[in-house]
């Protein structure tokens, strides 16, 4: 349940709950939030409580990860889970929630960029792509698992809901302490930890790279959410439950063609996934009503694209960097994207609908142009290399002669 999407997306449902506030959270973390009386300034904590606590996690597990190598944090990492869990289950009101579940959320930070670092380290080049893309879709399925909990919560109760809510990454962490232990270290970061005086090789299209990651991240982090969760929760009460539902089981479906996603080249998937998402979104915004008989069509088809992007952005933003310092570069994209987010939905939530789907249209306009701007870089690196292979061959058959 723990993932950028869902941890941001749930926290922005509780600015202003209306209806069952329990079902609409993607994460332990985010749910525990909502079981507290609000104050005046309780809003404002929820609020900024996971954006800030993702970020700390991710920028923690960035920088421990170089230091300490991608096994060690893997290890241990459950002992975060329990201690949130145990003070969820053990304490009431705010002050027990706020530890507990920033104690879930500085975990999952932790844990996530680890390992998307180790997976990419792990995995053979030749199938990696497939293999990162089917790795991610486990995101989606805790969506699905989400909108599942968020149906049964309504026969269930909110008391038993939580119970088991925050029993469930309890056992969980508690199961894999067995099933961590037979990692082992990754052979690259070793490798560069071993030699850390040899210089790092950059790729040549470092500073390009980097911040067309970022533009991915941001876009899709606050695409998703802004749609899913916080406008789902504010303006769509009745169907809050329908759209999450709708919009997780497309990611989920999408995600089960990793196998043939992945021969796709990363530029193109992008420019596909980007564009697609924006036109969705700009028809979702002219439509703004799930009344219209074309509004869940195009929903399903926001979603499928979200997901085709989602799969992309994460795999690209985690590719091509040096192993001494991957942990930390990927920490710091995915932490611009949060934070670019945070800020964003802390300035809008308390926008009307027409502005607030101008605002997710805009945010995938920014994935778009970045995906633009990375497709045109690689079609040029192309035509380059082509020109250069030309030439090679010239000169070869000139020296023959």
């Amino acid at each position: 349940f723990y993932g950028e999407e869902g941890a941001q997306g749930a926290l922005a449902t509780t600015a202003k709950p209306r209806g069952p506030s329990l079902p609409t959270s993607y994460g332990v973390a985010a749910v525990a939030l909502t079981w507290v009386p609000r104050g005046a300034w309780t809003s404002t904590i929820l609020l900024i409580w996971a954006p800030v606590g993702l970020s700390v996690g991710i920028a923690a597990g960035g920088i421990l990860a170089d230091r300490l190598g991608r096994r060690r944090l893997l290890t241990w990492g459950p002992a975060g889970y329990i201690a949130g869990s145990a003070a969820l289950l053990l304490g009431s009101g705010l002050w027990p929630a706020l530890v507990g579940s920033g104690l879930l959320i500085v975990t999952a930070g932790i844990e996530s960029n680890t390992i998307l670092t180790y997976s990419q380290e792990l995995v053979p080049a030749h199938f990696k792509r497939q293999t990162m893309y089917a790795e991610l879709n486990f995101v989606n399925m805790g969506g699905l698992a989400l909108a599942a909990l968020a149906f049964l919560g309504h026969r269930w109760g909110p008391h038993l809901l939580r119970r088991g809510m925050t029993i469930l990454p309890l056992a969980l962490a508690l199961a894999s302490f067995w099933l961590r232990r037979p990692l082992t270290e990754s052979v690259l970061w070793a490798k560069s930890f071993r030699n850390p005086l040899r210089s790092h090789t950059l790729p040549r299209d470092f500073g390009l790279r980097l911040g067309v990651a970022a533009a991915f991240s941001f876009a899709n982090t606050a695409g998703f959410s802004l749609l899913t969760y916080a406008f789902g929760a504010e303006f769509l009460p009745r169907h809050f439950h329908h759209l999450v539902l709708v919009s997780t089981a497309t990611a989920f479906l999408v995600g089960l063609l990793a196998r043939w996603l992945g021969r796709l080249q990363a530029p193109t998937i992008l420019l596909t996934g980007y564009g697609m998402a924006l036109i969705a979104a700009i028809f979702l915004a002219l439509i703004r009503t799930p009344a219209h008989p074309a509004f869940w069509p195009i929903l399903f088809t926001l979603s499928a694209f979200t997901s085709m992007s989602y799969l992309a952005e994460d795999t690209f933003k985690t590719d091509a960097w040096p192993s001494l310092i991957r942990a930390r570069i990927i920490g710091l994209v995915r932490v611009t994207g949060l934070v670019g987010y945070a800020v964003l939905l802390s300035a809008a939530h308390r926008a009307e609908v027409g502005q607030f789907l101008t605002l997710i249209t805009a945010v995938w306009a920014v994935g778009f142009i970045a995906a633009v701007i990375w497709w045109l870089a690689r079609h040029r690196q192309n035509q380059g290399a082509v020109a250069a292979h030309r030439v090679g061959n010239r000169l070869s058959r000139s020296k023959i002669r």
